[in-house]
């Protein structure tokens, strides 16, 4: 593959130029490729080796990720336009016109050229991970090798549909409780950085006794009051180094995401997310055709929680061995007995795609329902520790107050 810089006159007279990525070596190639639908070159040059480096590192620079839903929309566009008897190029290149697919407009011109030189569509989509998921590429494979490529890209767009659905749900429900702990670490910064300090210096120049409790919250005031930009930024570095190890270190990644899975409530979130990805990604690649040790070798690449991804390599070691699909889920201990007997039931009945998609849609409804009832879940636990900190506030305020009343009565 070479990057040539062309202008050319198109058949309707507008001129039209830029860099076009072509499977060719000899510039006369290119010319005839750029010309076969009956326009004039009015010039055409191969790009040398560090101008193609240049070009090649700018294209990765405005390379963002396509978002899922305009995943799934492309895909099913795709699909219907197929279904109406449209070939792959003239698909791509209406889904190129679109203004929501703009950004990715150059890649899927690209494509078309790499299909119009002898590449079938998934060896071109390949090339391009950002717009087409592996998952989808399999797909595109299998719907190639079987001839129902309009069918494989529908279910790869309701696929990215429900991934997202699931994205979604988690994010929400992880959200609420991280919004009330920052609600409540901000209260507490700001009564001890400002509340708490007036009332002390008004109790120290009416030369009231302090009493212990609050003596206490004066001395946790006056950290606030000298070290809050020491705070602030240790909290930034803690937070930052937290980050840069979870996406560099696969062992602080795996202890992390243990820890969480242990945690009362964002442990159920994050377990029903998993549960629900893993069989909805399983269901599909089974469904395909893909057998179930590539299906679960892709599924393991997918995975991005670290204990579930090495429960998913236990599975496949003992799939090899010649074990069952459920027996192995059972030995992992960490699938629940629900998904286990599903499991069995699909060996046994040779339903296993639809056990898993049965699987998916169950966790799916619990995701759903987490993010609704997550608010009342946390509540009693809000109320009892906010409840708790704002009453020793509240005490150690207020017994000074008390004993002045006491005093001024004597």
């Amino acid at each position: 593959m070479n990057f040539f810089r062309y202008k050319i006159i198109e058949q309707s007279g507008q001129v039209a130029s830029g860099v076009v990525r072509l499977p060719y070596q000899e510039t006369m190639s290119a010319v005839t490729h750029l010309e076969r639908n009956g326009g004039f070159t009015i010039y055409v040059r191969k790009l040398g080796k560090l101008a193609s480096f240049f070009v090649k590192l700018d294209t990765l620079r405005r390379r963002k990720r396509l978002k899922r839903t305009l995943q799934a929309e492309l895909l099913n566009n795709l699909s219907l336009m197929l279904r109406s008897g449209l070939p792959m190029t003239t698909a791509l290149a209406e889904s190129a016109s679109g203004k929501e697919l703009s950004q990715v407009a150059g890649d899927l011109k690209d494509i078309i050229e790499r299909i119009q030189g002898g590449a079938s569509f998934s060896e071109a989509a390949e090339h391009y991970g950002y717009i087409f998921p592996k998952t989808v590429i399999h797909l595109l494979k299998i719907g190639e090798e079987t001839g129902k490529l309009d069918e494989m890209l529908k279910d790869g767009a309701d696929h990215l549909t429900r991934i997202q659905q699931i994205v979604s749900d988690t994010k929400q429900a992880l959200m609420y409780p991280c919004f009330v702990l920052m609600a409540m670490t901000g209260g507490l910064i700001f009564w001890f950085a400002y509340v708490v300090p007036k009332i002390i210096s008004l109790f120290q120049e009416m030369d009231v006794e302090l009493p212990r409790i609050t003596l206490i919250l004066v001395a946790v005031s006056e950290f606030f009051q000298v070290y809050y930009m020491h705070l602030l930024l240790g909290g930034i570095l803690f937070a930052g180094s937290l980050v840069s190890a979870y996406k560099s270190n696969q062992r602080f990644r795996k202890t992390i995401d243990a820890l969480l899975l242990k945690t009362p409530i964002a442990g159920t979130i994050i377990a029903a997310s998993a549960l629900a990805f893993i069989t909805e990604y399983f269901a599909l690649l089974i469904n395909a055709g893909i057998d179930i040790l590539q299906s679960l070798s892709i599924l393991k690449k997918a995975v991005s929680n670290e204990v579930y991804k090495e429960k998913l390599e236990k599975i496949l070691q003992g799939l090899a061995r010649g074990n069952g699909v459920s027996e192995e889920f059972r030995k992992a201990t960490i699938f629940p007995s629900f998904v286990v007997r599903m499991l069995k039931i699909g060996e046994l009945s040779g339903t296993l795609s639809d056990q898993l998609a049965h699987i998916a849609m169950e966790y799916r409804k619990k995701l759903s329902i987490l993010v609704s009832t997550i608010g009342k879940m946390i509540e009693p636990a809000v109320l009892v520790v906010a409840g708790g900190i704002f009453m020793i506030i509240v005490i150690g305020l207020f017994l000074p107050i008390y004993d002045l009343i006491s005093q001024i009565g004597v």
